[in-house]
């Protein structure tokens, strides 16, 4: 949620702020802003809308500047409005403050600072840490910034602007992403690598608990709790802007669901890891995947994967399970932690939680030098490259796939299966990319779209391995369309939702896979008794996927799913890839 970028260096900063943050806007889109130092004075110009809508307004060509900060902000504090945009500055316009996450103690803080005569401005948390820096400071920027981070609980990336020093940025991070860019004359910061790419794949990332100073030719670290300088080496990004751009495709979505049959060859790639995992995961007595949002559904798919071998495991959504779960864990239960970003929140707690009962963690993530990555014991990559889209879609395909790897890589590790049907089942997971290729290249998916986007309700119906598909199918269109979809395990819809089945409710049945069919089948007869359209995911369905190892289906079923809800969102004359209310990555609680 929200997003940072920084720049010092010899370019005009407005102007690039300005694209940088276009390119980060996939992190928060309700408005907009940037700060920078020109003649002696901090200048902040911000507002509320779309991040382009925002520079149309401010002209930043206008200004001159060769430090800054910009913003785009994701609602939590306040309502979106210019006010309460950022950058927020203190009273006396000594420094300007961005922020990433949530100060839970700001409102004690802030009845401070107004008993001490300080004005706010704004209805956010963010707004205390600016006049926190002008209380604190007595000379000492760096000082005052240590002793503002000191008292700040919750989480933060944050970016500050002083006057007093006009040629550098002041960084710091607690459980929200930032990154610097390194440059040659120049550096960056960042809450993700696209902001940057154009100029440099060279990065530095802050860890927890850290702060640092960046200019235009040196940055440093430190540790917020000893003060001491950290000595860290330069990480390579192995993807480039091409990766990050939309390549030709009017959307984002559009072009990252078909880059799926790359998503799923590239994941491929991690058995080196995902075989040492599965050792380590040999003998444990509790397994748990654990994730947020579309991440879940591939976890619990993968819980009934190696189920279907005899291997007892379980599903969870982190926010659920941190509060719970969590206080049963010991040595003798293992964790899987799935996630893009590698920075979800609640994922990233548990995981903690779980290394502080002795279990084992594994992280499954796509971005590389992520939280996730730092607090596991061991990682697999996906390798699915920058997805931007807020709605996930060849990510969801690379964990699928990794965590059918696993799945595979277990089973055998505790002789639930042999070394020839381990073979013939990395073949088959093998042509996963293929098949997908062919799915894309020949469905009528936009044409069912049109059949189907005025209608208000539609319920995704799955079974066994696929009822999670169903799940993600019905999440996939609600985020980008805001109709009503649901998601339900087949044999529950006599147990409620069938009493709202009639003529105007859509119901896609998942029935590929040759799990439980007969069973399915007499799911689909009783929403066409109640006059429900029914669209069947099936090799001679209406939307056609070919037939494969029914432990894999769900990899191959999500991506007619995916296009629908793509073609279904556009139809109705929305942007798929900056859904309302939604943001990329939650990076909060």
């Amino acid at each position: 949620m929200c997003g940072i970028a920084g720049y010092v260096g010899r370019r005009n900063a407005p102007v690039l702020l300005f694209d940088m943050l276009e390119r980060l806007e996939y992190r928060g889109y309700d408005s907009a802003g940037v700060m920078f130092i020109e003649r002696g004075k901090i200048r902040i110009i911000k507002d509320k809308g779309k991040v382009r809508e925002v520079r149309a307004r401010v002209k930043p060509e206008n200004y001159s500047s060769t430090i800054g900060v910009a913003h785009t902000r994701w609602a939590t504090h306040g309502i979106p409005s210019r006010v309460n945009a950022h950058p927020h500055m203190d009273c006396k316009g000594l420094f300007a403050v961005s922020h990433n996450g949530i100060i839970e103690n700001y409102s004690n803080l802030k009845k401070e600072l107004i008993a001490k005569g300080h004005t706010f401005k704004s209805d956010t948390d963010t707004e205390v840490i600016s006049h926190l820096m002008e209380e604190h400071y007595q000379g000492d920027v760096i000082k005052a910034f240590r002793k503002t981070l000191g008292v700040l609980e919750g989480s933060y990336a944050l970016a500050v602007l002083c006057v007093k020093e006009p040629d550098r940025i002041l960084i710091a991070r607690k459980d929200s992403p930032l990154i610097v860019g390194l440059g040659n004359g120049e550096n960056f910061i960042a809450s993700d690598a696209p902001a940057f790419l154009p100029y440099t794949k060279r990065i530095l990332i802050l860890s927890d608990l850290e702060y640092g100073v960046v200019d235009k030719d040196k940055v440093e670290i430190f540790s917020l709790s000893s003060g001491k300088a950290i000595k860290r080496k330069a990480e390579s990004i192995c993807w480039d802007i091409k990766e990050a751009e939309k390549s030709g495709y009017h959307h984002f979505m559009l072009k990252e669901i078909m880059e799926e049959p790359e998503a799923a060859a590239n994941a491929l790639k991690s058995s080196k890891e995902l075989r040492r995992i599965a050792l380590r995961l040999k003998g444990k007595k509790r397994i748990y995947f654990i994730a947020c949002g579309t991440a879940y559904h591939a976890g619990l798919a993968a819980k009934y994967m190696l189920e279907s071998f005899g291997i007892p495991a379980e599903a969870a959504v982190a926010s659920e399970f941190r509060y719970s779960t969590a206080g049963t864990l010991d040595k003798s239960c293992g964790l899987i932690l799935v996630s893009q970003s590698g920075e979800t929140a609640d994922t990233i707690a548990a995981g903690k939680a779980a290394r502080q009962k002795g279990a084992y963690v594994a992280g499954i993530v796509n971005v590389v030098g992520s939280t996730i990555t730092r607090i596991a014991n061991d990682t697999a990559y996906t390798h699915s490259g920058p997805e931007i889209s807020v709605a996930s879609t060849k990510a969801y395909v690379g964990q699928l796939v990794a965590l059918a790897q696993l799945s595979l890589y277990l089973a055998a590790e505790r002789g639930k299966i042999g070394r020839k049907e381990l073979c013939r089942l990395e073949q088959e997971l093998g042509k996963t990319p293929k098949r997908i290729r062919n799915i894309l290249a020949g469905n009528r998916i936009k044409e069912l779209a049109e059949e189907c986007a005025d209608k208000k309700t539609l319920f995704y119906i799955g079974r066994n391995v696929n009822y999670p598909t169903a799940l993600e199918g019905a999440l996939k269109l609600k985020e980008i369309t805001y109709l009503h979809a649901e998601g339900y395990a087949a044999g529950e819809l006599k147990h409620g939702p069938i009493a709202i089945l009639d003529r105007d409710v859509v119901v896609i049945a998942i029935k590929s896979g040759g799990l439980l069919d007969d069973k399915m089948d007499s799911n689909i007869q009783e929403t066409r008794a109640r006059q429900a359209k029914v669209i069947i995911v099936a090799e001679d369905g209406g939307m056609k996927v070919p037939q494969v190892e029914p432990l894999f289906t769900p990899i191959v079923n999500i991506v007619p799913l995916h296009l629908f809800a793509y073609y279904v969102s556009v139809l109705k004359g929305l942007d798929p890839d900056k859904p309302r209310n939604l943001a990329k990555s939650v990076t909060v609680e």
